[in-house]
């Protein structure tokens, strides 16, 4: 009876666990945003994206030396 009862709570928990909370199991809750970036925000993470990779050259080259 006790391990049942254990099988069931379990499940029940689990199930719970991936409908609740987002990760490993995608779970409800993630927002999903499709394609509705600013523009500015599209800049802005350019921007960053080329400072990062000549930051990264950087690094590269000092530790080739």
């Amino acid at each position: 009876m006790e391990t049942i009862l254990f099988f069931i709570i379990m499940i029940v928990g689990h199930g719970l666990m991936m409908f609740m909370m987002p990760g490993m199991h995608g779970g409800h809750g993630k927002k999903h945003n499709h394609g509705e970036k600013s523009s500015d925000d599209v800049e802005l993470l350019k921007t960053e994206n080329e400072e990062l990779k000549e930051e990264l050259h950087a690094v590269k080259s000092k530790l080739n030396r």
